[in-house]
């Protein structure tokens, strides 16, 4: 397997990883917060969510990027 094809399953994995988690700890943590949980609980949390699921996107949006290199030079 050449690298560049590494290179893509890695962040798509990796990336589609990434956004679930992220989605998933930033909708726990809105819940925590309207059920009266600690302010720095829902708010490290969220944000953390926040960007692991925007971290997620980028790998993603790498991912499609580089499957476009692959297929354009086949």
């Amino acid at each position: 397997m050449d690298k560049r094809k590494k290179q893509w399953w890695f962040n798509g994995v990796v990336g589609a990883l990434l956004l679930g988690s992220g989605l998933s700890i930033a909708l726990e943590c809105s819940h925590i917060k309207h059920s009266g949980g600690d302010f720095w609980l829902w708010t490290l949390g969220g944000t953390a969510g926040i960007g692991l699921l925007l971290s997620g996107v980028v790998l993603l949006i790498r991912a499609g990027i580089l499957n476009a290199e692959i297929k354009a030079s086949n």
